[in-house]
């Protein structure tokens, strides 16, 4: 179909369009429904004289007519265009958005549906809230109740809590199964085991003074031993001619004597101690009360015996280097002497 007969039929769809619009008006008393009814009719009834027209004219008329019949037509469709007013088109434009729309009218039953199915989920989804809540405060109080049980079962574990297979509660310590395989080997007899225990490797902390005393006098022999190797190492500090050796020799057998001083010397000590028990066991069983010594007088007492041991050359020895030893102290005590310019 040529474009010119496409805008005759367009220009004359929009008059008709402008006159029932009128007629519409005048009556005011029609639906819209039958007034959209009516248009969508004269619209088909239009196209199918309009149709019926372009056939009897096509079937007619020759080429050379046709096209002479063309250009008369587009003079008379511009002619008519421009004649159209604005507000023709614009009630025609109306009119086909309304036929649009009618399609929709069906809708509201859908939209009902859609409505009702929405209703229902959303009544689904508050019923599984309400029982997710239920359930979580459910689960609250069972694993309260079973904290508190398994706090009164810590002391005493009962057998029924044991064949239980599932845990009462995350807090609930790991159960074993009883669908292990036990072991066959069975102790007839009870042996009872054998503690080896070293002496050297005792700790002095939890040993008594008289389990000490008795270690000490079982191992005495170790005391001879180490005498004879200071005697051997003397010996060969009088050969040796290195510097290096001979401080070696000399540093080591300065620690041996006095590792044996200090072991003589808590001997001491510890006689002064189990000489005054011995005295005070007697008083006290004639009715005195006990009198317990202190460490300065037990120092003192162990220094006494000590010099009561010694010959009288040595005691002047020893006796003369305390001297010497207090003097170098309370020289080093008083302030240096100062200057004065006279």
């Amino acid at each position: 179909m040529a474009p010119a007969r496409l805008l005759q039929r367009n220009v004359r769809v929009a008059a008709r369009m402008q006159e029932q619009y009128v007629d519409e008006e005048e009556e005011e008393a029609g639906d819209e429904d039958e007034a959209g009814l009516g248009t969508e009719e004269e619209d088909e009834d239009l196209d199918g004289s309009e149709l019926d027209d372009e056939e009897d004219d096509s079937g007619a008329e020759g080429p050379s007519d046709i096209e002479d019949g063309n250009q008369l037509e587009d003079g008379d469709v511009q002619q008519r265009i421009s004649s159209v007013s604005f507000g023709v088109l614009k009630k025609a434009q109306d009119v086909l958005s309304q036929k649009r729309k009618r399609g929709s009218d069906e809708a509201p039953e859908q939209d009902h549906k859609l409505e009702t199915l929405r209703k229902r989920l959303r009544q689904i989804k508050d019923e599984k809230t309400t029982i997710s809540s239920s359930q979580r405060q459910t689960e609250r109080l069972q694993d309260q109740g079973s904290d508190d049980q398994d706090s009164d079962n810590d002391s005493a574990p009962s057998e029924e809590g044991a064949a239980t297979t599932g845990r009462s509660s995350k807090h609930a310590p790991a159960e074993q199964t009883s669908r292990h395989q036990v072991t066959r080997k069975r102790n007839v007899i009870e042996v009872p085991k054998r503690n080896i225990r070293d002496p050297r490797f005792d700790a002095f902390n939890h040993t008594d003074s008289t389990q000490q005393a008795h270690t000490e006098r079982a191992y005495s022999f170790l005391d001879d031993y180490q005498k004879s190797e200071i005697i051997e190492l003397k010996s060969a500090l009088k050969r040796t001619k290195d510097e290096a050796d001979y401080t070696t020799l000399r540093r080591k057998i300065n620690s041996m004597e006095n590792k044996l001083k200090s072991k003589a010397a808590r001997e001491r000590e510890q006689e002064v101690v189990r000489q005054h028990r011995r005295e005070e066991k007697g008083k006290v069983q004639a009715g005195k009360t006990p009198y317990y010594l202190k460490e300065k007088e037990i120092k003192e007492r162990a220094l006494v015996e000590k010099f009561r041991g010694m010959k009288g050359r040595e005691r002047e020895k020893t006796i003369e280097k305390k001297r010497l030893k207090e003097s170098q102290k309370e020289k080093r005590r008083m302030p240096r002497e100062r200057r004065v310019d006279g």
